[in-house]
């Protein structure tokens, strides 16, 4: 294969990996890139398996990484957070040239599909995890939410799901391969294993019964975008949020769900918000749950607050894991020499210590909350925790408003339905701006609202306490990618070097009777 057209199909890899995901949001695609992506590295080095990786990254995570430069104001930022993503998918494509140099894993269909899927899960893993406590966005699971694996999630979390899409893709490869090459039956047999493995994730069956039943209301009040000061802005919003809920009747619900942002003038300390959510609190005789930050001199917390009636605070999360370069920022001084856009953060962010639940006494009793905190939805390890620790239905409050019409909230959305069906929960997104909706835990969306659009609505959702398994063994799945993973990363090193000395080796033969007939010649 000429290396123009390498170059080309690689970066087409990584666009379909972007077009998995919203706004076009077509699952297959995911396929498609991962066979692109192995056919391009068939027979490359490592070096050059890695470059081809990285333009692929690139071609994936700078589109999807778009709303970065709306919220930040700088294409730097965009840059910044794709550049470290995109290393990962360029370390994947290195190892998996060196697997390609083994005889159970490059030289077999289904060793290449479990070797290669188990690699891209871990390196997955891995970027969820680190630097600066990962980033999770643009995991290949998550652009799987309208696909029969989906039905995964529950028994494997986003690792199963993904190395799953992965193993498919490889087989796809290997069956145009062999299709090529008119080696027909192995081709068969290959894309008949594919399409076996789709078809046989559709009878996994997905648990849909309740233990109880609330009512819960929600409301979507929508930012101004007038230029108005940060806290005009911030009292208009709650003076929206409380607006909107006068569409709820009165005595119709259990609970009110808020975004976060909702009161950023935290109503603890300032009296005028307080009396805007006591009012909304004592009209529809239940407790709201809202987003509010708590400062400090130099710092502060990214809250979610239970207020019951009189102000009481029945409850406070602070969010975990605030997220770099957007809710604070790592390294400032150093940053600051490149570019002044690090103070656009003014004040950061410092992580809560509490799992993600909040306990809230209603009139139909007490209910357990998970309650991520946007960003947070992504990270597979604080939900669980949260439904582990007995959280009985999962709110996600976000604020999407520094995204503009981005599809961010979008692929946050993709990612509410993925932990409704993995967690075994009714899933509640609720924004400021939308996209707020209701998925069901067999991934069915009862309630969506449009962007920018002032929303309310009210819904009877089951509260459940049983656990699927992906939720009581999430460390330990986690722990096995990363050690099969592991295992696969050390045996392309292994195999790349062995395949480099005899590779110089079958040079230094074959010169040998050349230098001996020169020789020869000679005397």
């Amino acid at each position: 294969m000429k290396r123009a057209l390498r170059i080309v199909l690689a970066a087409a890899a990584g666009l379909c990996f972007y077009g998995s995901f919203p706004p076009l949001g077509w699952w297959p695609l995911a396929i498609v890139g991962v066979a692109l992506l192995v056919g391009v590295i068939e027979g490359r080095g490592l070096w050059s398996a890695f470059g081809l990786g990285f333009l692929a990254g690139m071609a994936f995570f700078v589109p999807l990484f778009d709303w970065v430069t709306i919220a930040s104001g700088t294409w730097v930022a965009q840059a910044g957070l794709a550049v470290p993503e995109a290393l990962f998918l360029a370390v994947t494509a290195a190892i998996w040239s060196g697997l390609m140099r083994g005889r159970y894993t490059g030289n077999t269909g289904y060793g290449r599909a479990i070797s290669f899927a188990v690699t891209f899960a871990a390196l997955e893993q891995l970027r969820a995890a680190w630097p600066f406590g990962g980033m999770p966005w643009g995991l290949l699971g998550f652009s799987q939410v309208d696909s029969p694996l989906l039905r995964l999630a529950p028994w494997g979390s986003v690792s199963l799901v993904t190395a799953t899409a992965v193993a498919i893709g490889v087989l796809l490869e290997w069956a145009l391969r062999h299709g090529v090459r008119v080696r027909l039956i192995r081709g068969f047999i290959s894309l008949g294993s594919a399409l076996a493995v789709l078809v046989a994730t559709m009878f996994i069956p997905l648990s849909t019964a309740s233990d109880s039943y609330i009512t819960v209301g929600y409301a979507q009040g929508i930012v101004p975008r007038e230029g108005l000061s940060w806290a005009d802005q911030a009292y208009a919003v709650t003076r929206n949020l409380a607006a909107a809920s006068d569409t709820i009747t009165p005595g119709s619900i259990d609970v009110l769900l808020w975004p976060e942002s909702a009161a950023d003038r935290d109503p603890r300390t300032d009296a005028d918000v307080a009396t805007v959510v006591n009012g909304v609190v004592a009209r529809l005789k239940a407790p709201v749950l809202f987003g509010t930050q708590r400062f400090y001199s130099d710092y502060r917390y990214n809250d979610y607050v239970v207020w019951q009636s009189g102000g009481v605070i029945e409850g406070v999360y602070s969010k975990q894991h605030p997220v770099p370069f957007g809710e604070y920022m790592p390294m400032r001084a150093f940053l600051r020499t490149i570019t002044s856009a690090v103070d656009q953060v003014t004040t950061d962010m410092r992580a809560g210590t509490r799992p993600a639940t909040l306990s809230v006494t209603t009139a139909s009793g007490p209910v357990v909350f998970a309650t991520p905190i946007c960003f947070e939805v992504a990270i597979t390890g604080i939900v669980s925790e949260a439904v582990r620790d007995g959280a009985q239905i999962i709110v996600v409050p976000t604020n999407n408003a520094s995204f503009g019409t981005s599809s961010e909230s979008a692929q946050q959305f993709n990612m509410t339905r993925f932990r409704a069906v993995e967690q075994g929960r009714t899933a509640i997104q609720v924004s400021t701006v939308g996209i707020s909706g209701i998925v069901e835990p067999n991934g069915v969306v009862t309630h969506r609202t449009e962007a920018w659009t002032e929303a309310a609505g009210t819904a009877r959702v089951g509260l459940r306490s049983g656990l699927t398994f992906a939720t009581r063994y999430s460390q330990q799945i986690q722990i096995f990618f990363y050690a099969v993973g592991g295992m696969c990363a050390a045996a392309a090193l292994v195999l790349a070097a062995r395949h480099r000395v005899a590779t110089q080796s079958k040079k230094k033969r074959s010169a040998a009777p050349r230098r001996r007939a020169r020789t020869k010649g000679t005397r």
